[in-house]
């Protein structure tokens, strides 16, 4: 899968969150996703987020980087400012919509009450974790290596 990008996007005390449904069960995500040869971290970024909410990224800056073992590699996670909105979908032309047709490995952009995020089945709990730290304390300066 090589590098990926991710976004956490908080507007109005929600936090911007991706529902997945997979044969492995129901959990939660951020934005995002991998990172084509002629693009830029920022560049997937920003396209990433348009095609799984719609929503325009402004600004970006670079939080958290994660490490996995392959194929999944690393993943860059950034604070997004966006142009406000309340309504988020996945746009027709993507994969996720095509799969969500299918009902097979579903996508659904969802804004969280960001107090409950702790609670909620994250699919990577050291991220999970770092950014509930983070919603209080905080996000850093410098990326931080997870």
């Amino acid at each position: 899968m090589g590098k990926t990008v991710r976004a956490i996007i908080i507007q109005n005390n929600k936090i911007l969150l991706m529902r997945r449904n997979k044969q492995s069960g129901d959990y939660y995500t951020l934005v995002g996703g991998p990172i084509k040869d002629n693009e830029t971290p920022e560049q997937a970024l920003v396209r990433e987020v348009k095609e799984e909410s719609g929503l325009e990224v402004t600004s970006a800056r670079l939080v958290f980087i994660e490490e996995h073992p392959a194929p999944y590699n690393e993943q860059f996670i950034f604070l997004c400012e966006v142009v406000p909105r309340e309504e988020v979908a996945i746009q027709d032309f993507t994969e996720e919509a095509q799969l969500n047709k299918l009902d097979y490995n579903t996508h659904e952009p969802v804004w969280t009450q960001a107090n409950l995020f702790s609670n909620l089945p994250f699919r990577t709990p050291q991220l999970q974790d770092a950014i509930y730290k983070a919603l209080s304390a905080g996000f850093p300066n410098e990326p931080i290596k997870l």
